[in-house]
């Protein structure tokens, strides 16, 4: 079973200390791509910037971050990401999230084949409705927090 993230859930655990992302890590396998650091570490250094973030809390907030980054796997935005991104996707969704669902598709296409249904082995987590409905419609399963 693999949990695969967005960037939403990291963030509500990382700044406001959600722990939503508690139930994820009892998923064996933890992916997300490398858009998720990328988004969440500026999305802390933005949040320092305009002090909604203290030194002290942006220091706490980098831990968090880099103990969950630590414990994941981060896939890489190859090409083949980057070109189903630009396809359609059966509900309307931001650039990012198309990166995001695209990186998915590529695990779930990528997974060995003894491991059955590779939708079915895939959960998506995220706190953005487009995003689920998406995923949905592309066959995943998702936990709408």
């Amino acid at each position: 079973m693999v949990a695969y993230l967005d960037s939403s859930v990291l963030l509500r655990y990382v700044l406001l200390g959600e722990v939503t992302l508690k139930h994820v890590q009892d998923f064996p396998r933890l992916v997300s791509c490398e858009l998720l650091e990328i988004e969440c570490r500026r999305v802390l250094f933005r949040c320092h910037l305009e002090r909604e973030l203290d030194d002290e809390g942006l220091i706490e907030a980098v831990r968090r971050l880099d103990e969950v980054i630590d414990s994941m796997d981060l896939l890489e935005l190859g090409t083949a990401v980057k070109r189903r991104a630009m396809e359609a996707f059966p509900i309307h969704i931001k650039t990012l999230d198309a990166l995001h669902l695209a990186s998915a598709l590529y695990l779930r296409n990528n997974q060995e084949p003894d491991t059955g249904n590779p939708s079915e082995n895939i959960t998506v987590f995220s706190h953005d409705r487009s995003f689920n409905l998406c995923a949905r419609a592309l066959g995943f399963r998702t936990a709408l927090l």
